[in-house]
C-alpha cells in the first residue's frame, strides 16, 4: 500500500514538472505566444505572430540577423492586449537580395523594463528584384 502512495505522488510531481516545462517553453514573462511565423513575397518580408496572454507588456521589439547570431533591431510594435495579432512588414533595402536566408525574433519587453527573447525564425528570400521600368514593360510585350 506504501508504495501505491508514493507511486501516484511520484507521477503526479512528475506531471507537475512535465506541465510547467512545457509552459515555459512558450511563455515570455508576461506574454504568451501562440505563433510566430513569417514568409517572403515579391517586395517584402512579413512577420506574423500571436499572443493569448499579455499582461503588462510595453511591446514587441522585431529583430533581424543575416547569420542566425548577431542581431539587430529593425522596429517596434506596442502590446495591443490580450489575443491579439501582430504583423510586421520587413521592406528594407537589405533584405531585398533574393534566395537570401534572413533570421528574425521578438525581443518581448514589458513595462517594468525586463525583456526575454522569442525562438527565431528562418525564412528565405524570394523576391522579385528586377526593375520594371516602362522600357522594360514595353519590352516584354514585342
Amino acid at each position: 500500500m506504501l508504495w501505491t502512495a508514493n507511486y501516484f505522488r511520484s507521477v503526479k510531481y512528475f506531471s507537475t514538472i512535465l506541465l510547467m516545462m512545457i509552459l515555459v517553453t512558450n511563455s515570455f514573462g508576461n506574454a504568451t505566444l501562440s505563433s510566430f511565423s513569417g514568409y517572403s513575397d515579391e517586395s517584402r518580408i512579413i512577420i506574423q505572430w500571436s499572443t493569448s496572454v499579455e499582461q503588462g507588456l510595453d511591446g514587441f521589439e522585431v529583430q533581424r540577423s543575416t547569420d542566425g547570431h548577431t542581431f539587430f533591431e529593425i522596429g517596434f510594435l506596442h502590446a495591443q492586449g490580450q489575443k491579439s495579432g501582430y504583423t510586421f512588414i520587413d521592406d528594407s533595402i537589405i533584405a531585398k537580395v533574393s534566395g537570401r536566408n534572413y533570421f528574425y525574433r521578438l525581443k518581448i519587453m514589458n513595462n517594468e523594463g525586463s525583456s526575454q527573447l522569442s525562438e527565431v525564425i528562418s525564412i528565405q528570400s524570394t523576391l522579385d528584384v528586377v526593375p520594371r521600368t516602362w522600357g522594360s514593360l514595353k519590352a516584354l510585350f514585342k
